[in-house]
């Protein structure tokens, strides 16, 4: 039996999301920012497919990042 060493839910993928106070999902209104608290990276959304599309792309450039071989400091 091999253990992950990766949590399930990994400190790198918290977020915190701010809904703008227009924002209505009865009225298909939703918009805001979300912030990864890990890295700081943030973008705003303007509907539900940008806020997902944005996800995707952090969760694109996570793999990269945890993919990559650390920097050595000689």
């Amino acid at each position: 039996m091999t253990l992950t060493q990766d949590p399930l839910h990994p400190a790198r993928r918290h977020y915190v999301l701010k809904l703008d106070r227009q924002a209505d999902p009865a009225q298909g209104l939703v918009s805001g920012r979300i912030e990864n608290l890990a890295t700081g990276r943030a973008f705003d959304f303007n509907d539900a497919a940008s806020l997902l599309a944005g996800l995707a792309r952090e969760l694109v450039e996570d793999k990269t990042e945890v993919s990559a071989p650390p920097l050595r400091r000689d």
